[in-house]
């Protein structure tokens, strides 16, 4: 089956194509059949069943960490399920608890959820911004910020506005002499870009599942390295302990790995739908959608070259994944156009971000082409 085909095929699995053409897909990922079908099959469980639905949404649950620790080669004793990115960048940065004197070394690229948590719950630490060239952080500039007092080293491993890739290997070539730990947002990359947490080591990688991992939002995954696997979690509850089948309490046995960190119960029908979106992943398979995606990103950005935007997005395949970002004249008029005509993209500091995924097709950026074209035309004159 050619990749034109197979595409046209996945296209079924998404409602959304008969509404819109969605370009947005590493904002809120659509909700494809079988994510959708399996959390309506729970909610009928439970709605028939009550407590007879949790046992198999409890099994889900582990599934879901089995499966996101497969597609990161861990181990799914590192996982612990939270209810978004923000949950799980909290949680790392209270176990790392940042000391007075010490500093935390993130990005201007960086979303907000990557460098909040830092400024407002630890003001004890110096939080140092590396600034950006071109839409492009420097690995000179990032090591030049980085000393014997850095906490962690925070990022976006593809930053969520000009869609720029760090090179984690570089990164952590930076980090490693210090046994500095580095904290990886993965959202905006993982289920496009291959993320190992073990090449290069990395100590935490957060993410959401409601973008490129196509499940809901609600839902969001932390890995946490062997060494701190042993830490007193922040806050706990009855999942955090080995013995709650004893009903002692007066003694919490923390289990040995993440489940400490775990606390309560997770949002189920939120797990079953993250599971799902995991699963189709594995069955269209990663090495296609990243191909399709750098396809339709390379098109995209050859086309606005030519039309003449300013393009924020690096050129180059290595530095980038599944973000198009450019800055046209009148970017809020384009963006009312691009609406009227139902193609769904971004508009935020001062330009448009646009993330197609393997179920676009060629001719929908065509379309969307068009109306920046004329638009861009009609500003000039």
């Amino acid at each position: 089956m050619s990749d034109e085909t197979r595409v046209q095929e996945l296209r079924k699995l998404f409602p959304v194509v008969g509404h819109w053409t969605y370009l947005y897909n590493g904002s809120i990922h659509p909700c494809a059949r079988p994510v959708g079908e399996a959390m309506r099959a729970f909610l009928e469980k439970w709605q028939n069943g009550g407590e007879a639905a949790f046992f198999p949404a409890y099994e889900a649950f582990g599934k879901l960490k089995e499966k996101f620790a497969k597609l990161i080669h861990a181990s799914a004793r590192n996982i612990v399920v939270t209810e978004s990115t923000t949950a799980a960048i909290n949680l790392a940065a209270q176990i790392l608890r940042p000391k007075p004197g010490q500093n935390i070394v993130v990005n201007d690229l960086d979303f907000m959820t990557d460098t909040y948590p830092w400024l407002v719950c630890h003001p004890c630490a110096e939080v140092r911004f590396v600034k950006s060239r071109d839409g492009k952080i420097q690995i000179d500039d990032l090591a030049k910020q980085v000393d014997g007092n850095t906490a962690v080293v925070s990022l976006c491993a593809v930053t969520v506005g000009s869609g720029y890739r760090f090179d984690l290997r570089a990164v952590h070539a930076v980090t490693r002499s210090s046994g500095i730990p580095l904290l990886v947002d993965g959202s905006q990359a993982l289920g496009l870009v291959k993320i190992s947490v073990n090449d290069p080591p990395l100590d935490f990688l957060a993410t959401t599942v409601s973008k490129w991992l196509m499940g809901p939002a609600g839902v969001g995954l932390l890995y946490l390295a062997d060494r701190y696997l042993d830490a007193t979690p922040p806050t706990a509850g009855w999942l955090s302990a080995a013995n709650v089948g004893d009903w002692d309490v007066r003694h919490c046995r923390l289990h040995d790995d993440a489940t400490r960190f775990q606390g309560g119960l997770p949002n189920l029908v939120g797990v079953i739908g993250a599971l799902a979106g995991l699963e189709l992943l594995e069955e269209i398979g990663p090495e296609f959608i990243e191909r399709r995606v750098q396809l339709l990103t390379t098109y995209l950005l050859d086309q606005l070259e030519k039309i003449g935007v300013t393009i924020w997005t690096p050129r180059a395949a290595s530095e980038r994944a599944g973000i198009v970002f450019f800055r046209p004249p009148n970017p809020d008029g384009l963006h009312a156009e691009l609406k009227a005509a139902r193609i769904y993209c971004g508009a935020f500091q001062g330009g448009i971000r646009l993330d197609p995924t393997f179920y676009n097709t060629v001719e929908e950026l065509d379309k969307f082409l068009a109306i920046v074209r004329r638009h861009v035309a009609r500003c000039a004159t």
